[in-house]
């Protein structure tokens, strides 16, 4: 089997050792750390992809291209359309940091409705200021907590959630069938009456067409007074120029964001600045305790693949397009 295997993007520094460790006799592994290297490859074979993007251009420049393999949940970095007419299966690591992203939601929502950030920089300037934000911090037990996607991590969040004393509803495109949603312990709402009703909204959706700015400016004004919004997902989600103006105003307490529309975020971007925003640089999902579970999950994959054996469906996004064989 004489196959490379090209680790794109950047990772923890053990990552290449592990994953070479799993590799057969005649596979190759490669590093390209850079958007610029990638861009310019033109022998790529099977890619395990983060952070970077490979788009219509790349995928079609690339006649050897068999598989891509992304780290983590989300696709939106590939074109799944232009791989899919080239034959070739895009897969996630569905489920392998699913919980972690989940905490992190939640670490969020705390984080924003008690100021953490805002009282923490006030302690190292020299301050003991008990009073400022005694009246708009709260717990989030007795909140109504709306999720906008209740996937797997989705209905993590919804647990941990439950567990401190919200109260979570939900909506999604493909709403859950009546036992589900008894067995989680969920309501069902649409997105207007969720937006309006919730103490806490957390996103928890791809980044697809139908998705785009689905938080735009009338979304974000249908909004609670005094909401907190909390992004692990997808910053495309967010028209993050109108949550700007929220903020502002008063009209929401505050905002955490761990994806923004522009990554890394530029100096530029409309939430600098704000005291009521926390930025977290897409990390909801990566914990040193993840290294080896995705690692094994990225490369039993790619085994699958040069071995012509199926995919899982939790995994394979774009089945229908390229026909490759899913169980």
């Amino acid at each position: 089997m004489q196959t490379t295997v090209t680790l794109a993007g950047p990772y923890p520094s053990e990552v290449p050792g592990l994953i070479r460790s799993l590799l057969p006799p005649g596979v190759t592994l490669r590093e390209i750390p850079e958007q610029s290297g990638l861009d310019v490859s033109r022998d790529l074979e099977v890619v395990i992809l983060r952070t970077l993007r490979m788009d219509g251009g790349l995928i079609g420049g690339n006649d050897r291209l068999r598989f891509i393999q992304r780290w983590g949940a989300g696709f939106d970095t590939v074109d799944i359309e232009a791989a899919g007419r080239k034959g070739v299966p895009v897969a996630v690591a569905a489920g392998v940091n699913s919980n972690a992203v989940a905490e992190h939601a939640i670490l969020l929502m705390l984080a924003s409705l008690r100021h953490l950030t805002a009282l923490d920089a006030s302690v190292r300037r020299g301050e003991w200021d008990r009073v400022r934000f005694a009246q708009s911090s709260f717990t989030i037990a007795d909140k109504v907590v709306g999720l906008v996607g209740c996937g797997a991590i989705g209905r993590l969040v919804a647990a941990k959630a439950k567990a401190l004393g919200a109260d979570v509803r939900y909506f999604d495109a493909f709403r859950l069938s009546p036992e589900e949603e008894d067995a989680l312990g969920l309501a069902y709402r649409p997105l207007e009456d969720l937006l309006g009703e919730s103490d806490i909204v957390s996103l928890h959706l791809p980044l697809v067409d139908s998705t785009r700015n689905i938080l735009d400016a009338s979304a974000l004004a249908s909004m609670k007074t005094g909401a907190v919004l909390v992004n692990t997902s997808r910053g495309g989600l967010v028209d993050e120029a109108a949550l700007a103006e929220r903020l502002r105003s008063g009209a929401l307490l505050g905002a955490a964001l761990d994806s923004v529309a522009e990554e890394p975020y530029p100096d530029s971007g409309p939430l600098r600045g704000l005291d009521n925003v926390i930025l977290t640089p897409h990390m909801g999902g990566t914990v040193a305790d993840l290294t080896l579970p995705m690692v094994r999950k990225v490369t039993e994959n790619v085994l699958r693949v040069l071995e012509g054996k199926p995919l899982s469906r939790k995994d394979i996004v774009n089945q229908t397009l390229c026909g490759y064989p899913a169980y």
